[in-house]
């Protein structure tokens, strides 16, 4: 995934690179925010300053692999248990 800090005349808006699949072999690439509203996932969040808005993406991204991370190890345990059961 790529990142990229934008500045709006609101304030710095954290974003991310996607891609939109368009006909069958097409892909076209554009930047949404990742970090939204509470509760409004169609509206940015605005920082009022670059550092807020990267230390805020750097715990985001932080978050979200541990969390993965902890899913994947759940994930790992189970199986575990079942193969041991047979």
């Amino acid at each position: 995934m790529k990142f990229r800090i934008k500045k709006y005349p609101r304030g710095y808006v954290v974003e991310v690179k996607k891609q939109r699949r368009y006909l069958l072999f097409f892909k076209k690439d554009y930047w949404t925010h990742f970090i939204s509203v509470a509760g409004i996932d169609s509206t940015p969040w605005y920082f009022k300053s670059y550092t807020a808005a990267k230390e805020e993406l750097l715990s985001k991204v932080k978050w979200e692999t541990f969390d993965n991370s902890i899913k994947d190890e759940r994930l790992r345990q189970i199986l575990i248990k079942e193969q041991n059961k047979k």
